[in-house]
């Protein structure tokens, strides 16, 4: 079973400091209305025991905010916004893509992200 690891991830439409997202930190972005949330975080992911990465693209939104656009189809939809909420989602989503196989993970997370290679040039 490959372990993925998420890194370097940025939500550039959060204010301040706040867009650079550290997983390992207790705190971090809290929203104004955790009711009414709606950004796109980018992050890199690859095998943990690996020096090299795939950028990956998914919009965090919460019900109130279904209809907002992201970029393709990809979300994580969060009940109630937090960044424990965050964490805890993306960190299970991430981990549900762990697979026998590069190929099979990278399968998995397309699935649930967009990966950058699947970005059309335009």
């Amino acid at each position: 079973m490959i372990k993925l690891q998420v890194s370097n991830i940025v939500a550039p439409d959060l204010p301040g400091d706040a867009w650079v997202i550290d997983l390992d930190a207790a705190t971090g972005y809290e929203a104004p209305d955790a009711d009414n949330v709606s950004f796109e975080i980018q992050f890199d992911d690859g095998p943990a025991d690996s020096d090299w990465t795939e950028h990956f693209f998914v919009h965090v939104i919460t019900p109130d905010r279904r209809g907002a656009k992201g970029r393709g189809r990809n979300f994580i939809v969060l009940h109630e916004y937090s960044f424990s909420n965050l964490k805890h989602s993306l960190q299970t989503a991430v981990s549900a893509c762990e697979k026998d196989d590069w190929e099979q993970c990278l399968a998995e997370l397309r699935r649930r992200f967009l990966w950058e290679a699947d970005i059309p040039n335009v």
